[in-house]
């Protein structure tokens, strides 16, 4: 027995239409990301965590990265330029005092 359709279009389409696709004509690229851990205080996490719970649509990640993204900017202002790239990895572990 072949399945009958009950409503046949979505009747959702009438109240909200469909999206259509606006092509700008630039490509878009996709961004690459990696993972990065990090140690924080715990009295930071906790403010972070509250922060993301009470922002809606915000997430640690997107904080994290809206975060660093200022503060980076902040040292290439103070610095007068960008940092260059660097020479090699950076060491991991504590830092040696």
């Amino acid at each position: 027995m072949a399945r009958r359709r009950t409503i046949g279009v979505n009747p959702l389409d009438t109240v909200i239409p469909a999206q259509q696709h606006i092509d700008s004509g630039t490509p878009k690229r996709r961004i690459i990301k990696e993972r990065l851990t990090v140690h924080l205080p715990v009295d930071l996490i906790e403010r972070v965590k509250n922060a993301v719970y009470w922002t809606p649509g915000l997430t640690l990640a997107g904080l994290a990265e809206e975060a660093l993204t200022a503060a980076v900017e902040k040292l290439e202002r103070e610095r007068g330029e960008p940092f260059p790239p660097r020479r090699s990895e950076l060491k991991g572990g504590r830092p040696l005092k």
